[in-house]
């Protein structure tokens, strides 16, 4: 749903064996609250946090990227030297991995943060891994431009009721774009089972649609830009009309509760780097691109592309969003009642930008 051109800052992750993980870390999120505690329990830790004097060394920051859809974040390597703490009290190292790699290396202890989807986020922390997430990366809004489901001009699809006995293309099963379909057919009266879902990969699906492999496809915002330049496609609906108009986390940075109660210093300078880098971002987009296109991060194309993923103001995630969220994706039997839960359990007190 993002843009997943490869880029040359990172170094390509390997397959990672499934079986040298042996576990998954167990220290649980109370542990990693103390300093939180002590401010009280909605302070902000961090504010406690002296930032005026740098260690003799940066931490390192070990961050598995999606390669797409992270573009601030991406500026604090693309435009180093507007955010000095990277380098002075952290060191971001950033690899690129698959959703699945992503996750096996932070439990095999290879990284310590990195970005998630909301769903993957609440099946990790259900399953008990101690990863919590700390900061809003792409918020589905009115604004959103991630991407939207279109179809072509010479097809009788309109709207989400046109979709039964239709097939549609997605990324996969429990990805969020499959949770879109199903929350729009849900608001329609419909059921899962009235499509057919196909798994594609995010650049196969334009030529699936034109070639009449699927009538619904997923086209993340380059694509959706290429598909609608070329001609013949439309769209028909956006996430944020697939949900009923709800503001909701789409894409998150995570970190190991672990690793911040040993690092509270570099967490919090990369966490104001990061908000500044946000800022920066919304300010002006277009002074920010040559350097993610220097960086190999985007491509001159996707730079076109419009405006790129809603972005939650200072990267702040409404906890009433995360709860909202997780009872429509049970409601729309995308997720399992039993992995419900509360939406303070998937952040980390004191620390996770919050309200």
């Amino acid at each position: 749903m993002h843009d997943f051109t490869p880029g040359s800052f990172v170094r390509r992750a390997g397959a990672l064996s499934r079986f040298a993980v042996r576990g998954m870390l167990g220290l649980a999120v109370a542990a990693c609250a103390g300093q939180a505690a002590a401010a009280g329990a909605n302070a902000d830790a961090c504010a406690a946090v002296d930032l005026s004097a740098a260690p003799a060394k940066p931490v390192p920051i070990r961050y598995g990227t999606t390669g797409g859809g992270e573009e601030p974040l991406a500026l604090l390597w693309a435009d180093k030297a507007a955010y000095p703490n990277n380098g002075k009290f952290y060191s971001l190292e950033v690899t690129e991995f698959t959703s699945t790699d992503r996750m096996t290396a932070f439990q095999a202890g290879q990284i310590d943060a990195g970005t998630i989807s909301f769903p993957a986020l609440v099946t990790a922390v259900h399953v008990g891994i101690d990863a919590r997430a700390v900061a809003a990366l792409i918020q589905v809004n009115k604004e959103d431009n991630e991407g939207a489901f279109a179809a072509l001009d010479s097809s009788n699809i309109r709207d989400i009721k046109d979709f039964k006995g239709k097939k549609v293309g997605y990324y996969g099963p429990n990805t969020i774009s499959e949770y879109w379909v199903k929350s729009a057919l849900r608001r329609a009266g419909m059921k899962p089972n009235d499509v057919s879902f196909v798994s594609l990969p995010p650049p196969a699906q334009e030529q699936a649609l034109r070639n009449g492999q699927i009538d619904v496809a997923w086209l993340a915002r380059q694509f959706l830009f290429k598909a609608t330049s070329t001609g013949g496609v439309q769209t028909i609906m956006t996430p944020f009309e697939a949900t009923g108009g709800q503001n909701q986390p789409s894409l998150l940075i995570f970190f190991s509760p672990k690793f911040i109660q040993a690092n509270p210093q570099a967490y919090c300078a990369w966490r104001k780097d990061y908000q500044q880098a946000l800022s920066n971002w919304s300010a002006n987009r277009e002074a920010a691109y040559p350097k993610l296109i220097a960086a190999k991060y985007v491509t001159p194309f996707s730079a076109k592309a419009g405006a790129d993923g809603g972005r939650s103001e200072g990267g702040v995630i409404p906890l009433a969003e995360l709860d909202a969220t997780m009872k429509d994706m049970a409601a729309a039997r995308f997720m399992p009642p039993a992995m419900v839960q509360p939406a303070a359990k998937l952040v980390m007190p004191g620390y996770s930008l919050v309200k």
